[in-house]
C-alpha cells in the first residue's frame, strides 16, 4: 500500500510554526479559538466556575495584530512597484491569467510572497490539461482551448519530497501535494469536501503524475508531455523559500515575531483580568445591629451608590475599598512591544521626525536583506515555472525574451538637482542614451512610472520649442 498520506519529519517538525503564523496573521477571532496561545491561569481547576472565568478571561485580553500588520507593510514594500515582466508569443495569456481562473502572474507572486513570509517555503506547480491519446497517455492539447496552467501550492500542501544525485547533479524526484476538492451536487444543493493526494514522481527518467483519494488505495496516472509530445525529464515543480529555492525546510520570517506576539496577548490578558478586579471597590462595614436587625433595617440589601442610606446603628461605619494594579505585567507588555519593533514590527509606531531617510534604510537594512531575498526567490521560482509553461505552448522555452523580476527598491530615493544634472551631463557626452537618462528619472522619482518614451516624445512634439531643452 503506498505510504501517500505520510508527512515528512521537517513538514511535522515546522508544521506548529507555519500555523502560529497564519493564525497570527488571521487576527484576534482566529488566535481566541485555541487555548493553546493562552493557557487557563488554574488548569487543574475543571469547575463550571472556573471554566467561564477563563472565558471572560479569554474575551477581555487584547490581540495586537502586530504580525498581520507587519505583513501587509512587508507586502506593500514589495509590491510598490509593479513587477519587470515580458512574455513571448504564445505563453502572453499567463499575464492575465496564469492558474485559470483568473489570477494575474502579479496576483500569484503576491500570494507566494505572503506565502514566504508566513512559513518561509512555497512551490509552483506547471500543469496541462490532459487529452487521452489512443496508446492511453496523455498528449498535446488543442491549444486554441487548452493552455498551460500555474498552480501556487502552500507549505501545508507539500506535505513530502524527495531529492536525490542523478549524474552528480541533486535533482527533484518526488513530491506529494495535499488537495481539497469540493463536489457540489446541484440536485441536493449539497458540497462534499475530499482530500486527494496529487504525487509528482520521475519513474526511469520520466515525470508522471498520480492522484490518489482519501482511503483509495488505487490512484490514477497520466504522463504530462510538451508541445512536441517528449515526456519531461524533470519534475515541472519550482520551490520557493525565504533562503533558498532548494527543497529544504526554511524558517519563516514572521515566525520570531509570532512568537512574541502571543507571548504580548498573554500580558494582555493579565493586565485586563488585573484591571478588572482591581477597579471593582470592595464595601466593608462594621455595625452592632445583629443579622436580622439589619435585614429588617435595610430590606433591600446593600447598594454601592448615593442615592439611598443605610441603618447601620450606633456604631456603625462603611468603608470601600478598591486594590492597586500592580504595574509589572504592564511592564511585560512595553518590552515585549519594543522586542516586536526590533524584529521587524515598525509599522506599529511611528518613527523620530529627526531620523533622517538614509538613518532608516540603516536601521532596518537586515529587514529588507531578508525581504529582498524572499522578492528574488519567488522571482526566480516563478520564471522558472513560466518556461516550464513555454514548453508545454511553443516548444523550446524563450528564456531571453522571458522575464519577471518583483520590485526590490522597498524605498522612495527621489534624485536630487546635482543627479539630474550628472544624468543628462552623462548623456550628452555621449556615455548613455537618452532612454536611460529617462529610465533613471522614472525610477528615482521625477517621472511618472507609468510615462513611457513616446508619450514624452509625443508631448515635446506637441509643445513649442525650449532653447536647451534635449531631455
Amino acid at each position: 500500500m503506498a505510504n501517500y498520506s505520510e508527512t515528512r519529519k521537517e513538514y511535522a517538525d515546522a508544521l506548529p510554526g507555519w500555523q502560529l503564523v497564519k493564525r497570527c496573521v488571521s487576527g484576534a477571532r482566529e488566535i481566541r479559538k485555541h487555548d493553546i496561545y493562552l493557557p487557563q491561569p488554574d488548569p487543574e481547576n475543571k469547575s463550571p466556575e472556573n471554566q467561564a472565568r477563563y472565558k471572560q478571561y479569554k474575551k477581555r485580553a487584547m490581540f495586537l495584530n502586530v504580525t498581520g500588520r507587519t505583513r501587509t507593510g512587508l507586502m506593500g514594500a514589495v509590491f510598490r512597484k509593479t513587477a519587470e515582466l515580458t512574455l513571448p508569443a504564445g505563453a502572453d495569456y499567463l499575464k492575465e491569467s496564469a492558474s485559470g481562473d483568473g489570477t494575474s502572474l502579479e496576483q500569484l507572486s503576491k500570494e507566494a510572497v505572503g506565502e514566504c513570509l508566513d512559513t518561509g517555503r512555497g512551490g509552483f506547480l506547471v500543469d496541462f490539461p490532459t487529452v487521452e491519446a489512443e496508446s492511453g497517455v496523455s498528449s498535446m492539447a488543442d491549444l486554441a482551448t487548452k493552455r498551460a496552467l500555474i498552480h501556487l501550492y502552500d507549505a501545508q500542501a507539500i506535505i513530502d519530497w524527495e531529492e536525490q544525485v542523478v549524474d552528480g547533479v541533486k535533482k527533484l524526484v518526488y513530491v506529494n501535494l495535499q488537495e481539497c476538492v469540493t463536489e457540489f451536487n446541484p440536485a441536493e444543493l449539497s458540497r462534499e469536501t475530499l482530500k486527494q493526494n496529487r504525487v509528482l514522481l520521475l519513474v526511469d527518467g520520466r515525470y508522471v503524475q498520480r492522484v490518489y483519494r482519501e482511503g483509495d488505495n488505487s490512484f490514477t496516472e497520466t504522463q504530462p508531455t510538451d508541445k512536441a509530445g517528449q515526456a519531461f525529464t524533470h519534475i515541472p515543480f519550482s520551490f520557493f523559500g525565504a533562503q533558498n529555492n532548494d527543497a529544504s525546510v526554511d524558517k519563516s520570517p514572521l515566525e520570531d515575531l509570532a512568537d512574541v506576539n502571543v507571548l504580548h496577548y498573554g500580558n494582555s490578558a493579565t493586565v485586563e483580568e488585573s484591571g478588572f478586579i482591581s477597579s471593582q471597590p470592595t464595601l466593608f462595614i462594621t455595625t452592632d445591629i445583629d443579622p436580622d436587625s439589619f435585614i429588617r433595617l435595610n430590606p433591600n440589601g446593600m447598594h454601592i451608590g448615593s442615592t439611598r442610606g443605610y441603618n447601620l446603628g450606633k456604631s456603625g461605619t462603611a468603608t470601600l475599598v478598591q486594590a492597586q494594579e500592580t504595574q509589572l505585567s504592564r511592564a511585560l507588555m512595553k518590552d515585549k512591544e519594543e522586542q516586536m519593533l526590533m524584529i521587524g514590527a515598525r509599522i506599529v509606531q511611528q518613527g523620530s521626525g529627526a531620523e533622517t531617510a538614509e538613518a532608516v534604510r540603516i536601521r532596518y537594512s537586515s529587514d529588507n536583506s531578508v525581504l529582498g531575498t524572499i522578492a528574488g526567490n519567488v522571482s526566480e521560482a516563478l520564471k522558472r515555472a513560466i518556461l516550464d509553461a513555454e514548453r508545454f505552448m511553443i516548444g523550446e522555452p524563450d528564456e531571453t525574451g522571458t522575464v519577471f523580476w518583483l520590485n526590490q527598491s522597498f524605498f522612495d530615493e527621489t534624485m536630487t538637482a546635482q543627479d539630474i544634472l550628472a544624468q543628462v551631463q552623462l548623456w550628452q557626452q555621449g556615455f548613455i542614451a537618452k532612454s536611460d537618462v529617462r529610465t533613471n528619472l522614472r525610477q528615482g522619482g521625477v517621472l511618472e512610472a507609468d510615462r513611457s518614451d513616446e508619450d514624452i516624445d509625443a508631448e515635446i512634439e506637441q509643445s513649442p520649442p525650449v532653447v536647451g531643452a534635449g531631455v
